[in-house]
């Protein structure tokens, strides 16, 4: 992954890039000295929980987002699997740069789906597992199986249960950071808007009280 980060490096204006998965960890990364692990780390998780509370609240897949700073830039492209970040001056000539990015993001999709969730922790050695305290409790999944029965009747807690392992977790030990990312899919199987944007709503304030 480094090889296809450094053909985004070498365009004019690019400090530095990374990718992250799904749930935030840095699978690869070619950035200046200047920058610590943990903060890169720390950032790969801000921007998954950015793009997913975003992807709730519009309900629709968020691609790219473009972050301005009075010194610089951070412009995000969304994977199949995660995301990739590229850090560069304000003024960068962005559609030269999407040329080079939006190639890349292509062969990181690939590279992503390739990997097994195995392989994938593997990438990013030294990372902490997620601390009990950060896992949600029984209590979320009840109030969320509440909400969605309403919905959806007696199936709802077998389309949790369903995308809960689909994400590849468990509800005794479900990431908090990572109930955005359950709330939309669980909401996809609301064929009705009106009720969808109310479950919605509902699991949003839910997932508030978890700060």
């Amino acid at each position: 992954m480094e090889n296809i980060l450094k053909d985004i490096n070498a365009v004019v204006g690019v400090t530095g890039c990374f990718v992250c998965d799904s749930e935030g960890e840095v699978l690869a990364s070619v950035l200046p000295g200047v920058f610590d692990r943990e903060v890169v780390s720390s950032a790969g998780r801000t921007v998954i929980q950015t793009v997913l509370g975003l992807q709730t609240t519009r309900r629709q897949r968020v691609n790219d987002l473009d972050l301005l700073y009075r010194e610089g830039r951070i412009i995000i492209k969304g994977l199949s699997e995660g995301c990739l970040c590229i850090l560069c001056v304000r003024n960068i000539n962005v559609p030269l740069l999407n040329l080079t990015a939006n190639l890349a993001a292509k062969k990181l999709t690939k590279r992503l789906k390739a990997l097994s969730p195995a392989e994938t922790r593997a990438k990013a050695p030294g990372q902490a597992k997620v601390p009990a305290d950060l896992f949600v409790n029984g209590t979320f999944f009840a109030q969320m199986e509440h909400e969605l029965a309403k919905v959806m009747g007696p199936v709802a807690t077998l389309i949790i249960d369903d995308e809960v392992a689909a994400l590849g977790a468990g509800k005794d030990s479900f990431p908090r950071d990572r109930v955005a990312e359950l709330v939309e899919k669980v909401s996809s199987e609301i064929t009705d808007e009106g009720k969808r944007a109310g479950f919605q709503q509902t699991m949003l304030e839910t997932i508030r009280t978890l700060q």
